[in-house]
């Protein structure tokens, strides 16, 4: 590799880098942190990944070392790494409640105990009452490890289910996305999006014996209204999750006899956005106006 051609990659990494955090710059300032707390993240991700490439290499892995490549003290490596793991531990609670309750969902939706033969949720009552299924029963297959009342205040504000005179629950939706801003939904946000993040590197750096992972875009070829936008939200509200339900019912068939204990876990995502680059507010724009308030 030329010096003039890893210069060009260098710079295109970085750009990419800062299109990828510009989008959260507004919830960095919503939540307080601060640009301390953004640069104790980023060592924490370059001390990982440098420990990382050290064990690929075979070779040993001190703190001290760590803390020379990050540029950083030994005690600064010692808290970056104490402090990134505490988040760890924080963020696989919060993604582990999310799945629990998808996993309900799911079995709700795809149990031949739970629903009907066309795969429709069945209601369940909250009690026993003569041949009906409960929700207890629900709860007992899904072996989420959930108390009743946990987790059907949660599907309630999730918008999941609907509970009828104290007697009955109906399911309405079969995605659990947890309702505010919380702890779960900001751990949902970095989850996802570096998911996205990691199929983009992984086909960036991928060797020619290992397979692309598929990646498409769409977006509009000219700027359209607002209406554009509310027709192609509810198109994706109405066809997205017939996709989705159709992958779910795909993989319950795949994955049992595909299980392998050393395997790893493989996903799709769906997602809407809007090409802000587009609008008023672009680059340009923005600079002019700060150099006119100078």
């Amino acid at each position: 590799m030329s010096g003039v051609d890893g210069d060009a990659e260098r710079t295109a990494l970085l750009e990419s880098i800062e299109e990828l955090l510009q989008p959260l710059m507004r919830s960095v300032l919503k939540f307080g942190l601060s640009h301390a707390d953004l640069v104790a993240v980023v060592r924490g991700l370059y001390i990982s990944a440098v420990r990382d490439q050290l064990v690929e290499q075979s070779r040993p892995v001190t703190v001290a070392r760590l803390a020379l490549m990050a540029g950083v003290t030994r005690g600064e490596a010692e808290n970056i790494i104490e402090n990134k793991k505490r988040r760890r531990f924080a963020r696989v609670e919060n993604t582990n409640r999310v799945d629990r309750l998808s996993l309900l969902l799911t079995i709700w939706h795809d149990d031949s105990r739970f629903s009907t033969p066309y795969g429709a949720p069945l209601d369940l009552s909250l009690s026993p009452e003569r041949s009906f299924k409960t929700f207890d029963e629900l709860l007992a297959a899904s072996t989420i490890g959930l108390d009743r009342d946990t987790a059907l205040d949660e599907l309630v504000a999730a918008g999941c289910i609907e509970i009828h005179e104290d007697k009955f629950v109906r399911c309405l939706n079969r995605t659990f996305i947890p309702t505010g801003v919380d702890v779960s939904r900001i751990s949902r946000l970095g989850r996802f999006v570096g998911a996205l993040n990691a199929t983009f590197a992984h086909n960036l750096l991928r060797t020619s014996d290992e397979p692309s992972y598929f990646e498409r875009i769409f977006v509009s070829d000219s700027l359209v209204s607002l209406e554009y936008r509310d027709e192609l939200l509810g198109l994706l509200r109405e066809e997205g999750p017939v996709f989705l339900d159709k992958l779910c019912r795909w993989s319950v068939e795949k994955e049992e006899p595909l299980r392998d204990p050393n395997g790893k876990r493989y996903g799709v995502g769906v997602y809407f956005y809007e090409d802000t680059k587009s609008a008023a507010t672009s680059d340009n724009a923005e600079a002019v106006e700060l150099a006119g308030n100078a």
